[in-house]
């Protein structure tokens, strides 16, 4: 994923990788990057794949659904969403439990390697952390609906 993030215009803003699917959630900086970093991904590890196992085809059912985010609300619901998605699941008890998300970014109020700073500072700098935030989420159990 990083030597994609590096070609391509765009920032990862959060991410969890599940055992079935995916969540990303990506901030745009061209008209087409998201949909061409998408593509140079996941082809390279389709590849891969394929040629491990001996086989052939696509290994993804269906493509990526891409939603618009249009307001600070609905964006941070997004995020505590991907976050909480392994509970929701049943693989955790705990989202913190779960190694393959931004979670940790977020809760330790830092970038990483893959995952932008630009949500962490602009939203959570204040004293009102995102620790607080996810923790008020996970109360309204949320996560248990389907997200529009």
């Amino acid at each position: 994923m990083q030597k994609t993030k590096d070609k391509k215009n765009i920032e990862i803003i959060a991410y969890c990788l599940m055992h079935n699917h995916y969540h990303f959630l990506l901030y745009q900086n061209s008209e087409r990057s998201v949909s061409d970093w998408l593509k140079s991904l996941f082809s390279g590890y389709v590849q891969r794949i394929n040629r491990k196992y001996d086989r052939s085809g696509t290994l993804f059912e269906r493509s990526a659904k891409p939603k618009l985010v249009t307001n600070d609300n609905y964006l941070i619901e997004l995020i505590h969403y991907i976050h909480a998605n392994p509970l929701k699941h049943g693989f955790v008890i705990s989202p913190e439990d779960w190694k393959y998300s931004s979670l940790s970014d977020y809760l330790n109020n830092e970038a990483s390697k893959l995952t932008s700073k630009r949500v962490i500072s602009d939203y959570f700098s204040d004293g009102y952390s995102y620790q607080d935030s996810f923790q008020e989420y996970l109360e309204s159990k949320k996560y248990e609906e389907d997200f529009e």
